[in-house]
């Protein structure tokens, strides 16, 4: 478990609430974060992680082929890979788009849709939270719909009066306001996380699954807090008492690809944060993560990314156009 959180604190999150939504029954929206939503809180990110706090009510949340799922007052929707998805009242009411009806924001608070046939309320605070480094290890390791009840998780009456709290002061027009929730919602974020694995040990993806091998779990911590070092399947395999082969099949089918190949994207995840948080050099950041050339580093960045990494940092704070596609990194052939 704790590679996983090792995993998290690595990867820098900021975001914000845009939009406070109040439905009233029969209503049914359906709804995606776009990078225009993100524009006012930051340079758009490369990965848009999109959640929902049900403040009052309840809805049903529904992706493409995924069974529906209900959400009362108190719950948490959490889109990893930010889908399409469909926030209703009940499902057989017809959808509209979310987009039509969404009211703009001000200075004091975020946008506002206010719609529905007047019935029974639900409140509903609209948020995403952004990353640089697409394709991590932590959202892989997610579904693509997470939801948590606020019956089954402790911190839940802690997480409701803090949004509530939070808001208020939005409304206000505090200036600190905003970070405020940033913050708040990346603790919503490590919480449900967190909640997640202890949850629903069934759904866990391959690299929580690795967890429960206690030695794929020590080899993952090993790389993760020595991500410079020039590791070898070889030494990681004597490093917890397994042969080559042993180790190197057993870490495939816990965390899905070899060890070396993991260690690249960590590293490169790692390196592409670096790029946006700081002012270093390339090469300074290339041999942090343990590239000992600066070109050696550009050839595995450009294979990852697909572009140099002197781009990637230039392209990071370019504004995109509305329609724009957030990048995935291509297939990588795992070579350091």
């Amino acid at each position: 478990m704790s590679t996983v959180f090792d995993t998290l604190r690595g990867t820098r999150l900021t975001g914000g609430i845009f939009l406070d939504a109040e439905f009233s029954a029969p209503w049914s929206v359906t709804a995606q974060v776009t990078p225009e939503d993100c524009r006012p809180f930051m340079p758009v990110p490369q990965h848009i992680i999109a959640y929902h706090y049900v403040a009052c009510g309840h809805c049903v949340v529904a992706i493409t082929g995924q069974p529906p799922v209900a959400v009362s007052a108190g719950g948490i929707v959490i889109l990893p890979r930010n889908h399409p998805h469909l926030l209703a009242s009940a499902l057989n009411v017809v959808p509209v788009c979310a987009d039509h009806l969404i009211r703009p924001g001000t200075a004091a608070g975020p946008a506002r849709i206010i719609y529905g046939g007047g019935g029974e309320a639900t409140h509903i605070l609209c948020g995403f939270l952004g990353t640089d480094a697409p394709q991590t290890a932590m959202i892989a390791m997610l579904p693509d719909l997470l939801t948590l009840s606020s019956t089954n998780w402790e911190a839940a009456g802690w997480i409701e009066s803090s949004f509530r709290f939070a808001v208020q002061e939005s409304a206000k027009g505090r200036p600190d306001s905003g970070g405020m929730l940033v913050r708040l919602a990346e603790l919503l974020f490590y919480e449900a996380v967190r909640q997640y694995l202890v949850l629903q040990p069934g759904e866990r993806r391959p690299m929580v699954a690795g967890m429960h091998d206690v030695l794929i779990g020590r080899a993952l911590r090993l790389l993760h807090q020595q991500l410079c070092r020039h590791w070898t399947t070889e030494e990681l395999a004597h490093e917890i008492g397994l042969s080559r082969s042993s180790f190197a099949e057993r870490f495939v089918r816990a965390v899905g690809e070899p060890p070396i190949r993991y260690l690249v994207h960590q590293r490169l995840d790692r390196a592409s944060l670096r790029l946006l948080e700081s002012s270093d050099s390339i090469c300074r950041i290339a041999y942090e993560v343990g590239y000992e050339s600066e070109a050696a580093f550009n050839r595995a960045f450009r294979r990852e990314y697909g572009i140099p990494p002197s781009t990637w940092r230039r392209g990071a704070m370019t504004p995109r156009p509305k329609n724009a596609s957030l990048p995935f990194r291509p297939a990588s052939s795992g070579e350091p």
